[in-house]
């Protein structure tokens, strides 16, 4: 009697199978009681449950991860069809002055003499000769040898002096009109930067990091610096009514006198740049150069030269600037 009341009063009693039955039972309706949910039903769901996917899965295994394929560099019949097409316009296939510029691919065709199928590699080469460019095809057979000869289409390339309108910059806010400070301002800098003193160029840029340093390129004397278009960028201090800022963008082609062209003249060449500067409207500064098409993303003295300044800068070599002639004057 005294067991049954301690356990009584713990809330539990020891299971008596032959009043309460099976044990698992007498344990499901317990939990029904506690938590209104019938366990035994759940548990012989989840078990089928269980084994339907085990199944699933053994008889529907994962794919293995496979490796990324890797990149040949270096194909079977690469390097001979670079080497016979050498010894093919050696002989004046393509005019004088012939030379391979660059191997552009490699594909594969399959043919048969009836007996036997061959792989062969057909590639792709990049040719200029003095009567133009020219894409190069040239078959090469498994042993290393041409199978016939090259093939070749002229490429249809536009001349330097061929420039299209490609437009300027994406998601700018209004158009910018020059000012005479703003032209004054890409003249300084052009004069600066296509020279030979890369101290001006560096006052010119105005680093905050006193040890920053801007190299000149010694390429010449400038005839002209001209602004083919500016806009107004949407980051710095942007002004939302009048879409404007004080950062801007601005294409700008130098002019340069670089070399004696043998009749008392100079011979000139020009180069396009994207600028982004400071202040347009004010007192403007040059804060970074790039490529045509750069301007919106270009990094604020992103030009630094790397380094500290080498106690001789090539930029100022007199050798540097020697072919300006008097151009440069």
């Amino acid at each position: 009697m005294r067991r049954k009341r301690i356990d009584e009063d713990a809330g539990w009693r020891a299971p008596d199978p032959k009043r309460d039955g099976d044990p698992d039972r007498q344990f499901s309706r317990r939990a029904f009681r506690l938590t209104g949910l019938r366990l035994l039903r759940w548990q012989r769901w989840i078990a089928i449950m269980l084994l339907l996917i085990v199944a699933y899965l053994m008889s529907n295994p994962p794919d293995a991860s496979k490796p990324a394929p890797a990149t040949d560099l270096d194909p079977a019949g690469r390097v001979e069809s670079w080497a016979l097409t050498e010894q093919w316009l050696a002989k004046g296939a393509l005019g004088a002055d012939a030379r391979i510029v660059s191997w552009n691919g490699q594909s594969h065709a399959t043919v048969s003499d009836g007996s036997k199928d061959m792989t062969l590699s057909v590639n792709t080469l990049i040719v200029d000769s003095a009567a133009g460019w020219w894409r190069v095809r040239t078959t090469v057979t498994p042993d290393g040898r041409l199978s016939g000869w090259p093939s070749v289409e002229r490429l249809g390339l536009a001349g330097a002096d061929d420039r299209g309108d490609t437009g300027m910059w994406k998601d700018t806010l209004e158009q910018l009109t020059a000012s005479d400070m703003l032209d004054t301002t890409v003249r300084k800098w052009a004069d600066a930067f296509m020279g030979s003193d890369s101290d001006m160029l560096t006052v010119l840029v105005n680093d905050p990091d006193p040890n920053a340093w801007y190299r000149a390129q010694g390429l010449g004397k400038v005839t002209a610096a001209t602004i083919d278009g500016g806009a107004y960028l949407d980051k710095g201090n942007v002004d939302r009514n009048e879409r404007r800022s004080d950062r801007a963008a601005l294409r700008v082609t130098v002019t340069v006198a670089h070399a004696d062209a043998g009749d008392g003249s100079a011979a000139q060449s020009q180069y396009s740049y994207d600028l982004l500067v400071a202040d347009p409207d004010g007192t403007p500064r040059i804060l970074a150069w790039g490529a045509p098409g750069t301007g919106a993303t270009l990094r604020e003295h992103g030009n630094r030269a790397p380094g500290a300044r080498p106690a001789h800068d090539a930029s100022s070599d007199t050798s540097a600037s020697a072919g300006t002639g008097d151009a440069a004057k």
